[in-house]
C-alpha cells in the first residue's frame, strides 16, 4: 500500500466490531512485512466518560455533556495518536469513532445536523465499517459479556438500542464518508470474509 489508511469499525454493542478490528489489523500486517498497524479504540483517555456510563442508567440523560466529552476526547485521540501515525505511514484502525457519537447522542435527542457541526474539520476515515446485527442478537451477546455488566447506561434498554441501530444504518449515505454495512449476524470468520472482500475492493490490494 502506497499510503497509510485510517479505518473505523462501528456498530451497536455486541456486534463484534472489536473482533473485526483485530482480524483486519492482523490481515493487513500479514499482507506485507512493511505494513505497520496501530489498533486503537474510543473513548481514548477521558475517564469521566466511563464514570457516567457506569453510574448513570438513564439512556437519555446528559446528552450534551457526553457529546462534548466524546468529541473533546476524539480531538485528543486524533492529535496524540492518529495523525502522527498516519504521517509515519502506519495504518490506523479504530474500534469506534465519530459515528458512535452521531448514533448514540442522536438517539439521546441531539439533532444529527448539530452533531455534524460539532465534528466539522475532524479527520474522516478512509473506510467506515458498520457491523450490523439484530437488536435481539446484540442483547443476547451482551448478557454473556461480564465486562459490559458494569456499564448499563445504554446497553440494557432495548428501545434505545433499536434507535441506535436505525441511526447507524441511516448514516450509510452520509456525504463525504465511505460507509460499508456488514452483516454481523454470522460467524466471526464469515463476517471477516465480507470485511476483507470490501477492503480489497476499496483499497485495490
Amino acid at each position: 500500500m502506497k499510503r497509510s489508511l485510517f479505518i473505523a469499525f462501528e456498530g451497536i454493542d455486541g456486534c463484534g466490531k472489536s473482533t473485526q478490528t483485530w482480524m483486519l489489523g492482523k490481515y493487513i500486517s500479514e499482507l506485507n512485512k512493511y505494513n505497520h498497524i496501530i489498533m486503537t479504540r474510543e473513548p481514548w483517555k477521558n475517564q469521566d466518560i466511563r464514570k457516567i456510563l457506569k453510574q448513570d442508567e438513564d439512556p437519555y440523560s446528559q446528552a450534551k455533556k457526553l457529546a462534548k466529552l466524546f468529541i473533546d476526547d476524539r480531538n485528543q485521540h486524533i492529535e496524540e495518536l492518529i495523525k502522527s501515525n498516519i504521517r509515519r505511514t502506519i495504518h490506523v484502525i479504530t474500534d469506534r469513532y465519530s459515528f458512535s457519537t452521531l448514533a448514540y447522542q442522536q438517539a439521546q435527542g441531539i439533532p444529527l445536523s448539530e452533531l455534524l457541526k460539532m465534528h466539522k474539520g475532524l479527520l474522516i476515515p478512509d473506510i467506515i465499517f458498520i457491523i450490523d446485527i439484530p437488536v435481539e442478537v446484540a442483547l443476547q451477546r451482551m448478557k454473556k459479556d461480564s465486562i459490559r455488566k458494569t456499564e448499563q447506561k445504554f446497553e440494557i434498554h432495548k428501545e434505545f438500542i433499536e434507535k441506535l441501530r436505525k441511526n447507524y444504518l441511516n448514516l450509510k449515505n452520509l456525504k463525504n464518508h465511505r460507509v460499508i454495512i456488514i452483516n454481523g449476524n454470522q460467524s466471526p470468520e464469515k463476517v471477516f470474509e465480507e470485511v476483507k472482500s470490501n477492503f480489497e475492493k476499496l483499497t485495490k490490494i
